[in-house]
């Protein structure tokens, strides 16, 4: 039996919603104690600051600054827009978001047992 072929808007549907059970994994995992451990653990699996190429946010710059390198083969006027403002969303994404993973991180490191509160932060 053949397949009919999904359309482009129900691969983005499946996607997110792989993207979407993922993300609830992680909240789940870190939401269901009150020891801080785990909440650490996921936040530093969204950003970790010793390996900034990994994780959550690294994957999303990642396929923002890929749409962007593909969006420049469009000839129209707006691209050199478009791609400054998605070059700015991909830092944006890393740094400024990282930057306050990471500095979260260090103000719980000091709750976190030893085998966990070093394994992860910049200091």
């Amino acid at each position: 039996m053949a397949s009919t072929p999904l359309t482009l808007q129900q691969e983005m549907d499946a996607a997110l919603a792989i993207v979407k059970v993922g993300l609830d994994r992680l909240r789940d995992a870190a939401c269901r104690t009150e020891d801080v451990a785990p909440h650490a653990i996921a936040l530093r699996t969204i950003y970790d600051a010793t390996n900034p190429n990994a994780g959550v946010l690294a994957a999303v710059a990642h396929v923002i600054g890929t749409i962007t390198v593909s969006i420049t083969e469009v000839d129209d006027d707006r691209i050199d827009e478009v791609v400054e403002l998605l070059d700015e969303a991909t830092a944006y994404t890393q740094d400024s978001a990282g930057d306050r993973i990471r500095r979260a991180l260090d103000v719980l490191a000091p709750l976190l047992p030893l085998h966990v509160s070093g394994a992860g932060t910049a200091n």
